[in-house]
């Protein structure tokens, strides 16, 4: 049967069939390799994916912690309790209370809006609930004319950090604005009287 076949070519196949096991001894170790490697990036992809996780996880319980004694009604109290253009409301009091005065009504008018209309409040929008807090869309029913001391203290409460002289308020929720509108409107006694409209997201960790 063979003797039709050259040695040379009979011994060359005597070495594939000799090195054939070798080779398919190193494709399976090969294969392994593969395996083992494609193992090991799935256990560091799960490794990543759980320390993100405790991380968000720690992140959101430092945040439910530092929100935990909120008010509800920390807007109210800290924020529409704010005075808005106090320098100017005195300087016309004293104005309306001269008889003298031409433009007394004009002066009076202003005055009205200022102590009873240039007021800061806000209406609630759709309340969303999730199993760890409650959102809340607050919105201003009007703009509001501020000066730059009104400012500093509004955004004070607000994102509860020291703004000029004004300090946080206590049990502040955690607040967002999501909207923010201020236009330049006039200068009044060397202060710049600005219109403001607000939005913010307020967050309630139950």
């Amino acid at each position: 049967m063979f003797s039709n076949i050259p040695h040379q070519r009979l011994i060359l196949y005597a070495l594939i069939i000799g090195l054939l096991p070798i080779l398919l001894v190193l494709l399976n170790i090969y294969s392994q390799q593969s395996d083992i490697s494609s193992l090991k990036q799935n256990i560091n992809y799960l490794q990543e994916m759980i320390i993100t996780r405790e991380t968000k996880q720690a992140a959101n319980l430092a945040i439910k912690d530092q929100y935990k004694n909120a008010d509800h009604f920390y807007i109210d109290k800290q924020i529409e309790s704010i005075r808005l253009l106090k320098p100017e409301i005195e300087s016309l009091k004293k104005i309306a209370s001269q008889n003298n005065v031409v433009d007394n009504e004009a002066v009076k008018k202003r005055l009205e809006y200022l102590l009873n209309g240039n007021k800061i409040v806000f209406t609630e929008g759709v309340v969303q609930n999730t199993p760890f807090f409650q959102e809340t869309i607050e919105t201003l029913v009007h703009p509001i004319e501020v000066n730059q001391d009104n400012l500093q203290e509004i955004l004070s409460k607000i994102e509860g950090i020291k703004i000029g002289s004004y300090d946080p308020g206590a049990e502040r929720p955690q607040m967002i604005v999501i909207d923010l509108k201020l236009d330049k409107k006039r200068i009044e006694e060397k202060n710049e009287v600005f219109l403001l409209n607000l939005k913010l997201l307020k967050r309630e960790f139950s």
